[in-house]
């Protein structure tokens, strides 16, 4: 992959984590912290990435390690972005408002491609 790419893809999961701890603070949705609603959009995720790789000709475990692997790889900016805007510190809540909007991203690359 070209680095313009790479590049683009990391600020834009950037910028979706650092809108998703923004929208907590401001508005401090009981959705947007919710640990099922995020695990379970995850899950979703995984099941339609799998799918998505069995219809491409993949084996079975190798979809089920790739849908993991590229789901949870958006865990990865959620936590940057926490401990970047708490001062070094961890705060639960953001970090599931952060990892909800990375979901989202997630998901549009997915449903995309």
């Amino acid at each position: 992959m070209s680095s313009k790419i790479i590049l683009m893809a990391t600020s834009g999961m950037l910028i979706s984590a650092l809108m998703g701890v923004i929208i907590y603070r401001i508005k401090n949705f009981s959705i947007i912290r919710s640990k099922f609603l995020v695990l379970g959009m995850s899950l979703v995720l995984i099941i339609f990435k799998y799918f998505s790789q069995l219809e491409k000709g993949f084996e079975s475990l190798i979809s089920l390690g790739q849908s993991i692997g590229f789901v949870y790889s958006f865990v990865v900016p959620a936590v940057i972005v926490v401990f970047l805007m708490n001062k070094f510190k961890f705060n639960n809540n953001e970090f599931w408002s952060a990892w909800f909007f990375t979901q989202i991203c997630c998901a549009l690359v997915i449903f995309t491609h």
